[in-house]
């Protein structure tokens, strides 16, 4: 499995690696009308979108992980399963 970095790092446009996409269209006008109201850079707010997918799946596995078997959980990931938890009790996700 590849080595998880644990969070989003803002890294300067050099730096960034070119990558096609090829979206759904209802996907890019729903994204596209959330973007136009928050004001902020597609690129930018792609990052952010795919860093908190992955940090929701990262609390998927961990979650699976801890019911299996007797797994020793960093502070880092009880943080990140202590937000989820917060998310999900506020009903945010359910606008999603």
């Amino acid at each position: 499995m590849a080595r998880i970095k644990p969070d989003f790092e803002e890294v300067i446009p050099l730096k960034m690696i070119p990558l096609s996409l090829k979206l759904n269209p209802t996907v890019l006008d729903n994204m596209e009308a959330v973007r136009a109201i928050i004001k902020q850079n597609r690129n930018t707010y792609i990052n952010l979108a795919i860093d908190a997918f992955n940090h929701y799946h990262r609390y998927k596995m961990i979650k699976k992980r801890m019911n299996q078997d007797a797994f020793e959980v960093t502070t880092y990931y009880l943080e990140i399963i202590k937000e989820f938890e917060e998310i999900n009790q506020s009903g945010i996700l359910k606008e999603l």
